[in-house]
């Protein structure tokens, strides 16, 4: 991703993907993602273990780095 926010349909998918446990639409969208500096939902920070106030960015680069781990 170039722009630093994304539109909230963008945004609308990640989480669902995330909440729905569909792990290749969630890497998939992470990649894209890890600049973003949208705000995430409080809720969304907690699930991943964010800070509260955390972006899409973070929680993008949180995604990837569980799946690299979980991979390795």
């Amino acid at each position: 991703m170039t722009a630093p926010y994304a539109p909230a349909a963008v945004r609308d998918r990640f989480l669902t993907s995330l909440e729905m446990g569909d792990w290749d639409t969630t890497i998939q969208m992470a990649a894209n993602l890890t600049a973003c500096r949208n705000p995430l939902p409080g809720t969304t920070c907690n699930e991943l273990g964010l800070p509260v106030g955390s972006t899409y960015g973070a929680a993008a680069q949180s995604v990837l780095k569980q799946r690299t781990q979980v991979t390795d």
